[in-house]
């Protein structure tokens, strides 16, 4: 008797959690799959073919052209005739609320979603007639959502150069705040990153961000675009990035987005995103003479830090 009512509440637990947490996990991963699969029916472009020479590209001006986006699926216009001109050698900021936009010019530049009205030019020549293996050479990227690549420091900062020196490697990771870390590890650049290895190192969220940036310095693309590239970082080490701004932003041309606005003030244009289009474009102080939504915002930000 003992042993069939043991049995029964043994069954009643697995009927009543196990069985809705399967329910529950098979529910979650069938929709994993329609990405897979959407993913696996993707029409390939072979671009082996192309004749790209190793030296670094260049470009005079970025444009954007009564540019409008929707996401797939959905018919509401993240961006409404959006249009701006970014000049070589020159840092701009994006600014805005939550949804504004920022992130998805990024993607669009660099060619993640083609499917935009309007133009996007670099040089004069439309995005869609530059192959899409020269097109991402024009940029390194640090988005919010950085991959953590378990592989040694050094390959991890290489990542995307067929050919880079040691002296290059040290040097983004100076100017990324991970030098002296680096220089106290027993194995230094041969150092394995994450938990897949033996004896790999674990590092924190922020080093992890400070990796990314490092891969974006090291590149030769003369647009560097860092997508809230401090959000891991504390205070300190968020001041330290902004102090090396300019060994950072040397010889090329960076796109910055944060909304932490004391860091906007490094830019010589900033844009202002609302509802889908640009409504100030100007520099700091320009655009705190003007009393517009960037002063709004920059005094709240600034209200928290002042006593």
């Amino acid at each position: 008797f003992l042993s069939l009512v043991t049995v029964l509440f043994s069954l009643s637990q697995t009927l009543s959690w196990d069985l809705s947490y399967y329910l529950f996990a098979i529910a979650k991963y069938r929709e994993f799959f329609k990405d897979l699969t959407a993913f696996c029916h993707l029409s390939e472009v072979d671009e082996s073919n192309e004749e790209l020479d190793g030296n670094p590209l260049s470009f005079k001006q970025l444009e954007f052209r009564d540019v409008s986006f929707a996401y797939p699926g959905t018919d509401y216009n993240i961006l409404n005739g959006v249009s701006f001109v970014m000049e070589k050698d020159k840092h701009y900021s994006f600014v805005g609320q939550n949804g504004a936009g920022k992130t998805t010019i990024t993607k669009l530049l660099t060619g993640l979603y083609d499917n935009y009205r309007g133009e996007i030019l670099i040089d004069g020549v439309e995005l869609h007639r530059i192959p899409t293996n020269k097109l991402h050479r024009y940029f390194a990227v640090v988005f919010q959502d950085y991959a953590r690549f378990s592989l040694s420091i050094r390959d991890n900062i290489a990542m995307g150069r067929s050919s880079i020196s040691d002296s290059d490697v040290v040097n983004a990771l100076q100017l990324s705040g991970l030098g002296e870390t680096v220089e106290s590890l027993a194995e230094g650049l041969e150092t394995k990153l994450g938990k897949i290895y033996e004896g790999g190192l674990d590092i924190s969220g922020g080093q992890w961000q400070r990796i990314a940036m490092a891969r974006a310095l090291a590149s030769a693309a003369p647009v560097k675009i860092l997508d809230e590239p401090t959000a891991a970082l504390d205070p300190i080490s968020e001041s330290q990035v902004y102090k090396q701004f300019n060994k950072i932003s040397a010889n090329s041309t960076t796109i910055f987005i944060s909304h932490r606005l004391g860091s906007t003030k490094l830019a010589d244009v900033i844009f202002v995103l609302e509802d889908g289009k640009i409504t100030e474009e100007c520099t700091h102080e320009e655009l705190m003479i003007k009393k517009g939504t960037y002063s709004t915002m920059y005094k709240s930000q600034q209200s928290w830090y002042v006593a």
